[in-house]
């Protein structure tokens, strides 16, 4: 077991930061890692930093560093951009045995209580009064395709990681993002691709109110009584994608990202035309379709 002995909240200068790198390191301690050491240098270089949570344990007459590794590291390597007004908390422990250590580990960004995508997302959305209250899943996967959209089709810059999230500030976005809930349903498992959704968004800019009629389609199994109407083959696809036997397999194999955004507007070309259909085309060699407004 572990006990907590002392806590303290100290100002961090580059001594401390030289000190608690070079602790004796706890055999439970993370490999570091150059790629989270980088991440942590450019949020102090942006200026967004938060307080450092540092831990020590002592077992027997050995002080052990626990917590803090990849964040000393990094502030030693700041070559004299050292942040200023840098506060670390310091929790020492004392632990009874190497168990006590494994225990005391499993206490930092526990797995279920670290942030996850979702709570990135839910953060921001919660920013915007006309966002607050709709489903937060499909609010994401929502300024997700947005981003995915941006980058692959428009060829314009976007913002990636957690970043992305930062969309739902653009006002021009929310009524999409609040069409989206009036679309799915717990049977359109389908459709939550990010690609499809990419397309459910470059069809609302072409003509919103062809693509509140056209997706609700597809949303409710295509049109009753013809086979061939775009958004009941494109449905019919879209589970076909999603079904995962023997029989689709050759289909699936050959259909990612581009394929799914080519197959949708493909299908939503067909019904702007007021075509019938047979199948759905999704190859990409020749570039992507495009949008009928």
């Amino acid at each position: 077991m572990f006990t907590l002995i002392s806590t303290e909240t100290k100002p961090v200068t580059p001594e401390l930061a030289l000190q608690f790198r070079d602790m004796e390191a706890s055999p439970t301690e993370r490999d570091l890692d150059p790629r989270r050491v980088n991440h942590l240098k450019e949020k102090a270089i942006a200026g967004m930093l938060v307080s450092f949570n540092w831990a020590t344990a002592q077992l027997g007459n050995r002080t052990l560093r626990m917590n803090g590794r990849h964040s000393s590291t990094m502030l030693t390597e700041l070559n004299g951009e050292f942040p200023e007004n840098a506060i670390a908390h310091i929790d020492a422990y004392k632990v009874d045995n190497e168990e006590g250590l494994a225990l005391l580990f499993r206490q930092f960004d526990d797995r279920k209580s670290g942030r996850q995508p979702i709570d990135v997302s839910g953060a921001y959305q919660g920013l915007y009064e006309p966002l607050r209250g709709i489903n937060k899943q499909l609010t994401k996967r929502g300024v997700e395709a947005v981003a995915w959209w941006r980058k692959q089709i428009e060829k314009a810059p976007a913002p990636s990681g957690d970043d992305v999230y930062s969309l739902m500030g653009e006002t021009g976005l929310h009524d999409f993002l609040r069409w989206l809930p009036t679309i799915f349903n717990v049977k359109t498992k389908e459709m939550e691709v990010t690609a499809v959704v990419a397309a459910m968004y470059a069809t609302y800019n072409a003509s919103t109110t062809g693509a509140h009629e056209f997706w609700s389609a597809v949303a409710r199994n295509g049109i009753s009584y013809d086979d061939n109407a775009p958004a009941t083959v494109l449905d019919e696809w879209l589970k076909k994608l999603a079904t995962k036997v023997p029989a689709n397999a050759d289909l699936i194999s050959t259909v990612g990202a581009a394929q799914y955004y080519q197959g949708c507007i493909y299908a939503w070309n067909a019904y702007r035309k007021n075509m019938s259909l047979h199948d759905i085309r999704h190859d990409t060699t020749k570039g992507y379709l495009k949008i009928i407004n």
